[in-house]
């Protein structure tokens, strides 16, 4: 379904938005080296996320090197580029750190706040950009955004909330057959007890929100190799946007929609559409580029260890 919705997307981005050949045209004419920074700082941006996943396994007084919480991140946005979403990335994440801590219970629960917490900072960007810098919300791109994070806290609270995790608990156990609510339950316990780390919670979201530095110069050198004139604020609030966009689930990981995307929103600051589309096939390729060594740990650098073909 996805896909074939993808599919129509692309079809609608090369038959009534852009001219591929403009669009070639422009692609051959970017400047390299801000190719190369952009590349640079992506590096740095999973970097930072191994940083704070490993942040976040600590606050369970559970310890995993900064190595393996780098290698597991390199190999889930591997899996990222090929499986809807961002499951089979998070499922890779949870089977590598589970083998790294003795604990799946906390695998899952980690990636989880991790990716919540990560998310929230990201749409809390995305909302001061469009109130402050003058980025077009006529499509409805802020609404969206305004009932994504609310949505993210409420799905937080309700795991981390101890009266609302054994709410939940209770509604598991009297609803769901019993084989699955034995296996179910014990993973949503084990998210009580960051209720009584609420500070080092929001140390998480201030790690997040700070290191979407990293993000903000991916984006931006993206901007510039392609002679984008706009400012490195733009950038940060632009790209927390169209990742917030590619979060609604009719796509397949985005693709389509978030090329559309960039030439909606770029339309208010007056960008050709062929640059614009031209923004989202760069980001793409570079994260190919990027997440290609977790493909290369994964098969050559890290045993025979399950991953999501294995266990899904």
């Amino acid at each position: 379904m996805r896909i074939g919705i993808s599919v129509i997307l692309l079809f609608y981005l090369f038959y009534y938005l852009v001219d591929y050949k403009n669009l070639i045209k422009i692609l051959g004419e970017v400047k390299i080296v801000y190719i190369f920074l952009s590349t640079l700082f992506m590096i740095l941006s999973i970097l930072a996320a191994a940083y704070r996943w490993k942040y976040v396994i600590s606050i369970k007084k559970r310890n995993i090197s900064f190595k393996a919480s780098l290698r597991e991140y390199f190999i889930g946005s591997f899996f990222n580029n090929f499986l809807p979403g961002s499951i089979g990335g998070d499922v890779s994440r949870i089977v590598g750190a589970a083998k790294e801590i003795g604990s799946k219970e906390i695998a899952l629960s980690s990636v989880f706040i991790e990716r919540v917490i990560g998310l929230i900072s990201m749409l809390t960007i995305g909302l001061i950009g469009f109130m402050f810098l003058d980025i077009s919300s006529e499509h409805g791109y802020f609404s969206v955004s305004i009932i994504l994070l609310a949505t993210m806290f409420i799905a937080l609270l309700a795991l981390i909330s101890k009266p609302a995790n054994a709410v939940l608990c209770d509604i598991i156990e009297t609803y769901a057959p019993v084989k699955i609510s034995e296996a179910v339950i014990v993973y949503v316990k084990d998210f009580a007890d960051y209720s009584d780390s609420f500070v080092k919670l929001f140390n998480v979201f201030i790690i997040s929100f700070a290191f979407k530095i990293f993000d903000g110069f991916f984006i931006y050198f993206v901007l510039m190799s392609l002679d984008i004139d706009l400012t490195y604020a733009h950038a940060v609030a632009l790209f927390c946007i169209i990742n917030v966009i590619k979060m609604i689930p009719i796509s397949f990981n985005g693709l389509g929609l978030s090329a559309i995307s960039w030439v909606f929103v770029l339309k208010g600051f007056g960008i050709n559409e062929n640059i614009a589309a031209s923004i989202d096939f760069l980001t793409i390729s570079i994260s190919l580029l990027v997440s290609g060594y977790g493909g290369f740990l994964y098969f050559f650098g890290t045993g025979k260890k399950k991953r999501p073909s294995e266990t899904v």
